[in-house]
């Protein structure tokens, strides 16, 4: 084995450009199938995100890897259609913890870890887990020419929105376009993951130490701060083109680009880690060697990163989705016609704004970025419903918001504005119709630890309006 002392030692090693390559959908003879690669790397400016990354062509992924950058692969496939699921660890209060104590943190997130793969063995779905800074990725593959995607594209009954400009947002050395019915396969496959996740959370939610949320969504305090497991199913309120996750093998450098979110001592104080499969080892060694260069370097030898073909487990998925409750919740909401755009102005002049608490009014007359976080969306879903309010409706209220001139300075070029205010709402709509949400935390006290609460003296009872909720919910 050669001596790795740097990253670019690391990057040299052969074995991990391969694998690489391979979760790329790539060999040593065929090129990627990923439509593109994204890189974060130091010369790319202080408190730089993923979203504010550049957009490479496929030929150009070793020429990134010698620049030491962090890399993912486009969700965006030629061949396939990816089915994906995040767990991660978050806490607004600490949010360097995952780097400063990961023992502790990954521990945390163990019985959310078993749960996971307790649901995707029922299924059938041996989806890669890919170990990362602050939890796991787990992704799998359906090939497009499978009869499996006409049947998961069938579970949206439009083309989503944003599929209409899609050659709007792509860079010119990108030709190809998204066909409508690898678009809804797409918008299907992130239900599926939807439902996916809603067992995981039955399931581990018993023994979880700490909140269990879908899509980041803040938490009250805990012993650590407001810490949680996240099951992140987010990308699925995006277009497709604009998504991309972390390679296996390639640097997880996060904590180093981010000294603003971590913190100067972890920022400076913490070497690159490697994301790695979960495989064989334990625990407590992926977490004191496994993520380490060097131990990575061997890793590569050992393990294959080419992506599972799921399409079995993925058929059997669907047929149990089909016939659940989520499913069911989903087809209500999209049986109920879109507003058009120039509509939005009407549906939100009917609200009544001055009935509203002002932790619900306050985000929808300042927006901005208020009703970007997804605590905010749930609780003025929450309030909305309990008033008896149809989802697709609230949806509506929330795009109005979107599509007014609040400063959003671009956003909804690069995004949608409709599929994220329908997917957010959706997501947590169908949290309340299937028990998932079971309300404990609608209160004032919580929104208060949430941030929710503007705090002006309000002298409502959020207890009284889940008491309304969940007479609406469950009559």
């Amino acid at each position: 084995m050669v001596r790795i002392d740097s990253l670019a030692d690391y990057y040299a090693v052969p074995d991990v450009r391969r694998r690489i390559r391979e979760y790329c959908g790539g060999s040593d003879e065929r090129p990627p199938t990923c439509m593109y690669v994204a890189a974060v790397g130091s010369e790319d400016g202080p408190f730089v995100t993923w979203e504010q990354t550049r957009r490479y062509p496929v030929n150009q992924l070793d020429a990134l890897l010698r620049s030491g950058a962090d890399i993912a692969r486009s969700t965006w496939d030629t061949a396939d259609l990816l089915i994906h699921l995040d767990i991660d660890y978050l806490n607004i209060d600490a949010r360097g913890e995952a780097f400063d104590h990961p023992a502790e943190v990954f521990f945390k997130l163990e019985p959310v870890y078993r749960a996971t793969q307790h649901v995707l063995r029922r299924f059938g779905l041996p989806l890669f887990p890919l170990m990362t800074g602050q939890g796991y990725h787990f992704t799998g593959r359906v090939p497009l020419e499978s009869v499996v995607v006409d049947r998961i594209a069938a579970l949206l009954p439009e083309v989503p929105r944003w599929a209409e400009w899609t050659a709007v947002r792509r860079p010119p050395w990108i030709s190809s376009g998204i066909p409508p019915r690898h678009a809804r396969a797409y918008v299907g496959a992130g239900m599926l993951g939807e439902f996916l996740a809603h067992a995981i959370l039955r399931r581990a939610r018993r023994r979880s130490p700490i909140p269990i949320v879908l899509n980041g969504t803040v938490v009250g305090s805990g012993l650590i701060g407001r810490e949680c497991v996240s099951l992140d199913i987010s990308y699925a309120g995006d277009p497709l083109d604009v998504r991309h996750q972390r390679v296996a093998f390639g640097a997880y450098q996060k904590h180093r680009f981010r000294p603003d979110i971590v913190g100067p001592r972890v920022a400076s104080g913490r070497a690159p880690f490697i994301a790695v499969p979960r495989g064989r080892e334990s625990l407590a060694h992926l977490l004191s060697h496994g993520r380490e260069l060097r131990h990575a370097a061997r890793a590569a030898r050992a393990y294959s990163a080419v992506l599972p073909t799921v399409t079995g487990g993925v058929a059997r998925l669907t047929a149990a989705y089909e016939t659940s409750t989520l499913g069911a919740c989903h087809r209500a909401f999209y049986a109920a016609p879109p507003w058009r755009v120039d509509e939005l102005g009407v549906v939100f002049g009917r609200l009544a704004l001055k009935r509203l608490p002002d932790c619900v009014r306050h985000p929808l007359t300042a927006p901005n970025d208020l009703l970007l976080q997804p605590a905010v969306i749930q609780h003025v879903t929450r309030w909305l419903m309990a008033d008896g309010m149809p989802p697709r409706e609230i949806a509506a209220i929330v795009h109005s918001r979107y599509a007014a001139d609040f400063g959003w300075q671009g956003r909804w070029n690069r995004l949608d504005a409709r599929t994220r205010a329908e997917f957010d709402v959706r997501v947590f709509a169908a949290m309340l119709a299937t028990g998932i949400d079971e309300t404990m935390d609608f209160n004032c006290r919580s929104a208060q630890e949430k941030g929710l609460c503007p705090d002006k003296g309000c002298r409502r009872d959020l207890r009284v309006d889940r008491e309304r909720l969940r007479k609406t919910v469950h009559p």
